[in-house]
């Protein structure tokens, strides 16, 4: 028996014992250039990527310098991210 689901994005119905994803959709995925995450071409921006960035402004846990990563799901300058 055939496992048919409906893709999300463009409402193909399509059978995942023949297909991993959706073939319509898996044409149109690319790679981002930062994390070589791939998501479709569509989004504005690698949604990875974008859960991950620290929001402008947002200072270092554990000082007063702009923070750029997350580490632990704190936000931390760079100097802190390599300790």
């Amino acid at each position: 028996m055939s496992d048919l689901v409906k893709c999300k994005e463009c409402k193909l119905t399509f059978d995942l014992d023949e297909y991993d994803n959706c073939p319509d959709c898996e044409v149109d995925l690319i790679e981002c250039e930062v994390c070589e995450h791939k998501f479709n071409f569509r989004l504005a921006s690698c949604p990875y990527c974008d859960e991950h960035k620290v929001p402008e402004g947002t200072e270092c846990e554990f000082c007063e310098k702009a923070a750029v990563r997350y580490l632990q799901s704190n936000p931390v300058c760079e100097d802190h991210y390599q300790l």
